[in-house]
């Protein structure tokens, strides 16, 4: 068994008001599409946002490789990079080119070599045809896979999106999924944070599971799940309730 790339030890993170994150365990492997679910309010993007440490622990802590995150938080931060809910947070950039560049350009990397990488990234993620854009024009999907670009052009190791769906319709959805499980397929490490998983559950490895209460109550695969999703506040998917195994489109 190879080591991990990322070890969670007993994480907890305490709120005054209650709730937070609760004795938390896990390991993520080289390749995995990890998909962490739970209901609103139970933890999901408190804990991912330990992952790169942009939250401290109230106890416990995560290793990179064998290291404290903490140790180096800029390689910490290269090679784990997030993709928030609300894309225009993190985007900065007055093109789509300018954008996915900005990162290798704090970097003080090479010209030729930044538009070289640029021109690379916005082909895996098919948005060549946009590089002249003002991202401000963009779609919601659109700027979801833009946020995707300006972390992927940065070769990370883990790409970990916090609820990536939300607010999109039907045909973006399904192009964020494609984009999402092609990286994967390239052998892109992915962790999903969602509290719905019609879209995915049947694509990701692994299906991680928080409680309302923030405890980490399920770690296992996806199809063996469900059927019992509704039970930890999580709604089941259609195709399932309906007796498929996978969603039509998939199969």
């Amino acid at each position: 068994m190879p080591d991990p790339i990322l070890e969670i030890d007993h994480l907890s993170h305490e709120f005054a008001g209650g709730n937070g994150i609760h004795d938390i365990n896990f390991q993520v492997y080289a390749g995995e599409f990890i998909l962490l679910a739970g209901p609103n309010g139970s933890g999901k993007t408190t804990l991912i946002r330990h992952l790169n440490a942009l939250e401290h622990p109230s106890s416990g802590g995560i290793r990179l490789y064998g290291r404290p995150v903490t140790a180096n938080l800029m390689l910490t931060r290269k090679t784990i990079g997030m993709v928030f809910q609300d894309a225009d947070t993190q985007i900065v950039g007055d093109t789509v080119a300018e954008e996915v560049a900005f990162g290798l350009e704090n970097l003080n990397t090479p010209r030729a070599q930044i538009r070289e990488k640029v021109d690379q990234t916005l082909s895996r993620i098919n948005l060549s045809h946009l590089k002249d854009r003002n991202p401000a024009t963009l779609s919601g999907g659109e700027k979801r896979r833009l946020a995707i670009a300006g972390i992927l052009v940065m070769d990370p190791e883990i790409i970990v999106l916090d609820e990536p769906f939300a607010n999109l319709d039907y045909p973006s959805s399904r192009h964020l999924v494609e984009t999402i499980c092609r990286l994967n397929r390239d052998g892109q490490t992915i962790i999903v944070a969602t509290h719905d998983v019609e879209e995915v559950i049947t694509l990701a490895s692994r299906l991680l599971i928080l409680d309302d209460q923030g405890h980490l109550v399920r770690d296992g695969f996806p199809a063996e799940l469900l059927g019992c999703l509704d039970r930890f506040g999580i709604r089941e998917p259609c195709f399932s309730r309906m007796g498929y195994t996978a969603p039509p489109w998939q199969t």
